[in-house]
């Protein structure tokens, strides 16, 4: 460290010098350019302590038309995986000095126009989610009808912090970065909300309010505390002392603000409504696909420069305003910008008309392995009360019309069997040990999800005429087992296969005859034959992608198979691959081939026409049956050469070439 006495290029007044004197401590800190090396005291050039701290490459003033201008260390991720820089549009270099890059990002791309519906107040009631299954998104533009109280239009900032406490700490997001800024209270970000001259753009949306003053006067919408889990499925004993506190959220963002694409912890959903300024969300679809690409992107190291918006076939976007109020359902993907400084009241609450969706999200999080501050408190503990809610529900002895829709019955039907598998779990880590997860209430866990699906299956035979319902429908949509199964199949495969090559296996099977006897296959009358190199039709049969008969030849010739081989492409096929994308390269290369193939018939023509003397005492050129390791045939023999049939084949069992398709044949042969 340099002594305070020293100066800077900067420190050019007597009054930078008495400044220094009175407190040293401003000129403690020192950056260095990274473009000249020169030193300067980070107060001369009007970067604080904590900006030095993010910052990756610093360049002075004469330095940024050279270099660019000083670029920003990348946001540290929930999973603490180093990441690349982020660099959308104009950020491939780094240059993330610009703090309104998110507003350009999102005025270069292009949305959908959203579908969701509008409602008023009044509109919004249980019969509309159990006639909906509240699957998609929608806004009521105007809060009467709602049953709610919100703060006036007229609160400020400095109402908020006085109400919620001036040393309450805060969770700030650095916007460029889309990191946490650490050592933030109310009282330090009511003075930066108010400030004129904002030294970067800051975010905060995760202040819980519950247990503050502020939230006195607050009253979420009926529709809300109708179906919210917290409320009717947590033991009101255990409210006042543990609970999930994830219901009133006091969301404050600065102009240009942006959160990235996410899904709401568990699952759950969330009422949003704006009391001041506005915002714009950017939604996607939680269909199966963009759930996946969801959790690829999610785990990427990528993930800082890829814009997810671009990953999926349609983003729709939506423009909020203050005294709108929005309900997100389950699972949807979205991202927020703010185009003027807002103030928002939000929660999040989880329900009984898509627990599938709920419980899905939840797995995505374990599976990227998201920290536990960032989850839904007590997950499992609530979904198991509510397995005790609906069991007393759905064993009501109550002859009338159900009092459950098919949306929740088939969400009841998913709780039951994804909390079979969560219990399986526990049981083969510790076996006769009740896991802290399961409340003390259930005795029996087993027998109480049986209880809950024959209650569902129940229900649905009363509303189907009686008639039977196949449970299994449910269970597969949660692909349960999916999972272990390709491991006993990856394990199958590696426990059959003999080869130390990590090349794809190439399944050949044939092609089962016709029970009729097939017209052999002889020369025409110009002496040519079919010159693809094949003896025999080699196809994919898809209904022996499973069997490992095949494994030890299919491995023992894969090398000998070279790009020369004239087996079409067409009758072959990679069996490890179900990409779509991939697919399509395949018949590409099929393509190619036939030309390709072509063409040799040609040359392979024009060659025999020039060289008739030389063919009577050479051997013909390898073909792809030399490339698999078969014998060469003369072209003396050629002329009384006819092709075998596969009939013929089978029965001639005294010849036992040492060829690769002979033994093939043989093999099928003993299956047939």
């Amino acid at each position: 460290m340099e002594q305070n006495s020293e100066k800077c290029p900067l420190c050019i007044t007597a009054t930078a010098t008495t400044t220094k004197n009175q407190d040293n401590g401003l000129y403690d800190t020192w950056l260095q350019c990274d473009g000249c090396s020169t030193w300067y005291h980070a107060y001369c050039v009007n970067i604080s302590k904590e900006q030095c701290d993010l910052i990756e490459r610093y360049h002075c003033t004469l330095c940024i038309p050279t270099h660019g201008p000083s670029t920003y260390k990348p946001k540290r991720r929930k999973s603490e995986r180093e990441h690349t820089r982020l660099n959308y549009a104009d950020l491939n270099e780094g240059k993330t000095a610009d703090q309104k890059i998110w507003s350009k990002i999102l005025r270069a791309k292009g949305f959908a126009k959203d579908p969701f519906k509008r409602y008023q107040g009044h509109q919004v009631t249980i019969d509309l989610l159990k006639e909906t299954g509240m699957r998609e998104p929608f806004v009521i533009e105007q809060p009467d009808g709602l049953d709610m109280q919100m703060p006036s239009s007229t609160t400020t900032i400095s109402d908020i912090a006085n109400a919620v406490g001036h040393n309450h700490p805060v969770e700030v997001i650095d916007v460029a970065t889309q990191s946490e800024s650490t050592g933030w209270d109310m009282g330090r970000w009511s003075e930066y909300y108010q400030s004129n001259e904002r030294d970067r753009i800051r975010n905060v949306i995760s202040l819980e309010i519950s247990d503050t003053s502020f939230a006195k006067d607050i009253i979420r919408p009926k529709i809300v505390r109708d179906i919210d889990w917290i409320d009717h499925m947590w033991p009101k004993e255990l409210k006042p002392v543990e609970y999930p506190k994830v219901q009133l959220y006091c969301l404050m963002g600065t102009k240009d603000s942006y959160t990235d694409f996410h899904i709401d912890f568990g699952g759950s959903s969330v009422f949003y409504h704006i009391f001041q300024g506005s915002k714009i969300f950017y939604f996607i679809e939680p269909t199966s696909k963009n759930l996946k690409k969801y959790q690829k992107w999610s785990s990427s190291p990528d993930q800082s420069i890829t814009f997810f918006g671009d990953e999926v076939k349609e983003c729709f976007s939506v423009h909020l305003k203050a005294g709108n109020t929005m309900i997100i359902p389950t699972g949807w993907i979205h991202a927020v910008y703010t185009p003027e400084d807002a103030l928002v009241i939000g929660g999040n609450f989880l329900h009984g008309f898509n627990i599938g969706t709920q419980v899905r999200i939840f797995d995505i999080e374990e599976l990227t392995n998201v920290p536990m501050k960032f989850r839904f408190p007590f997950y499992k503990r609530i979904n198991w009360y509510a397995a005790l809610r609906y069991h007393d529900q759905l064993n009501q002895d109550n002859n009338e019309k159900s009092l459950f829709t098919y949306y929740e019955l088939e969400s009841i039907a998913l709780l039951a069997y994804w909390l079979r598998k969560e219990y399986m779990k526990i049981e083969d880590k510790s076996k006769n040990i009740q896991s802290i997860d399961i409340p003390s209430e259930v005795n029996d866990p087993k027998g109480l999800l049986t209880d809950i699906l024959t209650g569902v299956e129940k229900e649905l035979k009363q509303a189907n005429n009686n008639n039977e319902v196949d449970m299994n429908l449910f269970k597969n949509k949660l692909n349960f087992g999916k999972s272990e199964k390709k491991k006993k199949k990856k394990e199958k495969k590696q426990k059959n296969s003999s080869s130390v090559h990590n090349t794809p296996r190439i399944v050949l099977k044939l092609n089962t005859p016709s029970p009729s006897i097939p017209e052999p296959i002889t020369r025409n009358n110009n002496n040519d034959y079919d010159d693809d190199g094949d003896d025999d039709d080699l196809i994919i049969n898809n209904n022996y992608e499973d069997d490992d008969e095949y494994g030890s030849i299919e491995e023992e010739e894969e090398e000998g198979i070279t790009d020369d081989e004239e087996i079409s492409k067409e009758d072959l096929e990679i069996m490890d691959s179900d990409d779509e994308e991939y697919q399509e390269q395949q018949v590409q290369r099929k393509k190619s081939t036939i030309s390709r193939n072509n063409n040799r018939k040609r040359s392979r023509t024009l060659s025999n026409s020039n060289n008739d003397s030389d063919n009577n005492n050479n051997n013909s050129s390898s073909s792809s049956d030399d490339d698999l390791g078969t014998s060469k045939r003369k072209n003396k023999n050629m002329n009384n050469y006819k092709r075998t049939t596969f009939e013929s084949t089978r029965s001639s069992s005294s010849k036992k070439q040492s060829t690769v398709k002979q033994r093939l044949l043989e093999r099928v042969s003993k299956r047939l």
